[in-house]
Order: C-alpha cells, then structure tokens, then sequence
C-alpha cells in the first residue's frame, strides 16, 4: 500500500498526549506544585453522588504550548493533534474517502472551541486531530 499524502499532515503544530491517571487531584498536585503546570481545567463525574474528578487538562507555555490530558478512565491511550485550518478538513476528507482509517468520530465543531475528529488505530489507540475554532492555529502560516 502506498504511503498516505502527508501534505495535510505536515500542517501539525501540536500534539496533546492523553495519560491514565489512577488519581486526578494526586497528579494535579504533582504536575502543579513539583513541575510548574497550570491548570486547563478538571472535570468531574457527580453520577456516584460524589464529586470526583475524572479528567483533568494541565499546561505550561504560551498558548499551552505544552499540555496533557489526564483522565481516569481512558484506556487504551489517546493523543490529540493539532492541524492546520484548511488542512483538517481535507485530511478528514481524504481518510474518510480511503476507506483504510477507523473513523471513530466524525469532523465537527466542539463547545469546548475545537473543530475536529477522530480515528483510531489497529492497537485501539485513538488519535484526535484537532484545530481551534477562534484565535488562529499558532505556526500555521495565514492564520
């Protein structure tokens, strides 16, 4: 099989890797207090009656330039990455006509102020492609 077109590919400018933590506050401690991260955010699950935390986002840079996911209850493990504007769509196009990527989610635009969609791998690992909806993609020239 040839390789697929990178074109679209090349356009990445960022890549948010999706971790297991088997406790949210213990690594928002560690992440913040011990390495200097800031919190994105952190999302609990009330269902139980009890406020836990599930996922959690933590940042360091400009624009986040460094930023991971964690949550509790992924598995396996997930990356998302960032594309750029006209990109995204045409790579969806161009892996959705071939045919050959598992589309686990399709292309759409998040409350959260991301365009994007998902595959997932032979392993079961899940790649989200991601852009911002407002503000521009940072590196992405015209943006």
């Amino acid at each position: 099989m040839p390789p697929a077109d990178n074109n679209h590919i090349q356009s990445a400018w960022k890549i948010i890797p999706h971790f297991h933590s088997s406790n949210i506050q213990a690594t928002v401690h560690f992440y913040t207090t011990i390495l200097g991260f800031t919190i994105g955010g952190i999302h609990t699950d009330d269902q139980s009656g009890e406020q836990q935390a599930t996922f959690c986002s933590l940042f360091a840079g400009d624009k986040a330039a460094a930023n991971i996911y964690f949550s509790s209850t992924v598995n396996p493990s997930s990356a998302w990455v960032a594309l750029g504007t006209e990109e995204l769509d045409e790579f969806y196009r161009v892996l959705k006509a071939g045919g050959e990527a598992e589309i686990v989610e399709e292309l759409g635009d998040k409350e959260w102020g991301y365009r994007q969609f998902g595959i997932r791998d032979g392993d079961g690992n899940r790649v989200t492609f991601f852009k911002f909806l407002e503000g521009g993609n940072p590196g992405v020239e015209g943006e």
